[in-house]
């Protein structure tokens, strides 16, 4: 008895649900108005009239770190200097990160992806760069510290 009255419960909830369809409510041809975004919102970075120095680097993935004490001073939004020595960079942002290319270093052409907090706190920590010139065969990556002043 206790098993029938169970399955007639059971059969009850079971074939009780029906599945209802949703459809809009907005019968009077009324636009769908979105409110504004007034959110954070986050603003492009920028290396110009910033100085940087390279404090470290390591060659490879696996190599051991190694001081630097090189200076880099970004003029504008195309040329900076390498330890006085005058040349061209590029800073663009690229999707979630900036991308930092510095033509003719002593590594070559490095470039890099550097987070947007890397340049607002003035710290990258062990970023990989990898030498862009062209015709060369270098594979090599370079891992850079740097620190704003």
């Amino acid at each position: 008895m206790k098993k029938n009255i169970l399955f007639l419960i059971l059969s009850v909830f079971l074939f009780s649900c029906q599945k209802e369809e949703l459809t809009p409510n907005n019968t009077n041809n009324q636009p769908i108005v979105v409110p504004i975004y007034t959110g954070p919102t986050t603003t492009p970075q920028t290396v110009v009239g910033q100085t940087w120095v390279i404090t470290q680097y390591r060659v490879g993935q696996y190599g051991t770190i190694l001081p630097l004490n090189d200076t880099l001073t970004f003029d504008n939004n195309l040329n900076y200097h390498y330890n006085s020595y005058p040349s061209t960079y590029s800073f663009y942002c690229t999707g979630s990160v900036y991308n930092l290319t510095m033509n003719y270093t002593p590594f070559g052409n490095l470039s890099g992806n550097i987070n947007d907090n890397n340049i607002i706190l003035g710290s990258i920590l062990g970023t990989r760069f990898v030498d862009i010139s062209m015709g060369s065969s270098n594979t090599t990556e370079y891992y850079l510290w740097m620190e704003k002043l």
